[in-house]
């Protein structure tokens, strides 16, 4: 009886030292996993060479049938670009000259982002315009607009924040219903390292995918796309070919999925790339 005694008492200690294996792989699986994208990031289905108009194209947005919305970073107007006929087929005024760095199409509103968070929405065509200040201490800069259409509210990706809040890069996301702003995604710096650029990410863009809900967020310092879930995991870190991504700045989707990337020019001329959908 003494011998069983001191045999149940060893079983009982070892069952409550070993590690709850489980849970620390479940753990593990919900902060990365990588998923299969349907496009091809190293062959684009067509470039588009853009004017001088739009050398220095800071976003894009999809506006209807075949036409992107571009806004240039220093101009206050935005371009209606035709993906057919391959070129710039209207010009409209919103505002005075000056850093602008994203636009998003709404409904039948624009709204156009300043580096320094004031947003400037209007109607084409209509006498209907307003002004959202989203501007944050925090942010030191912001970088891309885009548009949930589930949540219905605005993203925002700031490109650099206060260095004494901390190091991971942030989403905001501004609720029309309630008219304010807040954290809505915090990414941790290990999230976008890869060995090509180390923890080089700074934000410039970003989009929502029409049909998955997906996250995607291009980084022109760092040349890399960050594709986050619907519920905001991390579930693919792309490098993106210098040769291929100049300068991106600007991401949008079709409805029907076709991924659009625009880059500044640079020491060349500013371009949109195309990539379609993958036949799986």
């Amino acid at each position: 009886m003494k011998n069983f005694k001191i045999l149940f008492f060893c079983l009982t200690l070892l069952c409550a030292c070993e590690p709850k294996k489980k849970s620390q792989d479940k753990s593990e699986t919900i902060t990365f996993q990588y998923v299969n994208l349907p496009y091809n990031f190293e062959e684009p289905t067509e470039k588009y060479v853009l004017p001088d108009k739009l050398k220095e194209i800071s976003g894009l947005s999809y506006f209807k049938n075949n036409q992107l919305v571009c806004v240039n970073d220093e101009v206050g107007k935005i371009f209606i670009y035709d993906i057919n006929e391959k070129k710039i087929v209207d010009n409209i005024p919103f505002g005075k000259d000056g850093d602008y760095e994203g636009v998003e199409v709404v409904g039948d509103e624009v709204f156009v982002l300043k580096s320094n968070g004031k947003l400037k929405g209007f109607k084409i065509g209509e006498a209907f315009e307003r002004e959202i200040d989203c501007s944050e201490p925090e942010v030191i800069e912001y970088e891309g607009l885009g548009y949930d259409p589930k949540s219905k509210r605005l993203l925002l990706v700031a490109k650099e924040r206060v260095k004494s809040v901390d190091d991971k890069k942030m989403i905001y996301a501004y609720d029309f219903d309630r008219k304010v702003l807040f954290k809505h995604i915090a990414i941790p710096q290990e999230q976008v390292t890869d060995d090509a650029n180390g923890k080089i990410f700074k934000p410039s863009g970003i989009a929502v995918h029409p049909k998955t809900g997906q996250t995607f967020i291009i980084a022109s310092n760092g040349k890399k796309l960050l594709v986050l879930s619907e519920k905001g995991q991390k579930e693919a870190l792309i490098s993106l070919n210098p040769k291929i991504y100049r300068q991106p700045e600007g991401i949008c989707f079709s409805p029907d999925g076709d991924l659009f990337i625009s880059s500044e020019g640079k020491d060349g001329d500013g371009y949109i790339l195309r990539f379609s959908k993958n036949k799986l």
